[in-house]
């Protein structure tokens, strides 16, 4: 294929094991995975947990708000029953272990001070090198305030269409892009269309002329990681870490 972009798993890969656990990132790193994206929310009494909801409903079938529950009770649920909720810690251990792997933290909160704390605790952890804080671009404030805090640490921006990935890092500070489509109905054909349309294919090499490290997806198919691979993307965010490996790098796993 040419192009061999690194492999990222998005929740540490979601089909490959429950979404956000220690057990999805672990496994994804064992799969291969270069990389991974934490969703990270904080709960009633200030510890920072990987969830991507809201509330606990839709993966542990209690309706629980995470910002007002504490974590001694959130800790004793299971996500789809296999396993623990994930805190921030023990992701930060767990990335030690694997001194080669990126994460993407992305921030689902909205105050400023909580993403200085977060930031500083992966500073902290010797861990801001190989780290991204991550959120879309009309958060960019948040960004700003995380490369503040730790000018080493990286910042990764997404925007909503590629139609100005370069223009997009700049206004946020950011020395990565992560773009792709939302999980809505039609949000794909919408990103593609976008693409061919803003030349995306160009802006991902002149990003790349800038050290803009641009990756995309979430790509869980053969056409949609091929389509981001023929892009010229650097990095694949990927549900499916096995399938990734079989396509990019041509794995008989």
């Amino acid at each position: 294929m040419g192009n061999k972009p690194l492999i990222l798993a998005h929740r540490g890969a979601l089909l490959n094991a429950p979404e956000n656990t220690l057990k999805a990132f672990m496994r994804a790193f064992e799969n291969e995975a270069d990389g991974i994206e934490c969703d990270i929310r904080i709960t009633k009494d200030g510890e920072f947990i990987a969830f991507h909801d809201e509330t606990t409903e839709r993966v542990a079938g209690v309706n629980w708000q995470i910002k007002k529950t504490k974590y001694a009770q959130l800790r004793n649920i299971e996500v789809f029953g296999k396993e623990p909720i994930a805190h921030l810690d023990d992701i930060l251990k767990l990335l030690l272990k694997w001194p080669d792997k990126l994460c993407f933290f992305e921030v689902c909160f909205d105050d400023s001070d909580d993403v200085e704390r977060l930031t500083q605790k992966v500073k902290e952890a010797g861990l801001a090198k190989r780290s991204y804080i991550l959120t879309f671009s009309n958060r960019k404030h948040l960004l700003k305030r995380a490369k503040e805090a730790a000018p080493e640490m990286g910042i990764s921006v997404m925007p909503l269409l590629p139609t100005k990935i370069i223009q997009t890092a700049r206004k946020a500070g950011a020395n990565s892009v992560c773009a792709g489509w939302v999980d809505l109905p039609g949000a794909k054909q919408l990103f593609t269309m976008s693409a061919k349309l803003y030349n995306f294919k160009k802006q991902i090499r002149d990003a790349k002329k800038l050290d803009i490290f641009v990756s995309g997806g979430v790509a869980n198919t053969h056409k949609e990681i091929e389509w981001f691979c023929e892009q010229g993307i650097e990095g694949v965010w990927t549900d499916d870490v096995l399938l990734a490996l079989e396509v990019i790098r041509g794995s008989e796993k």
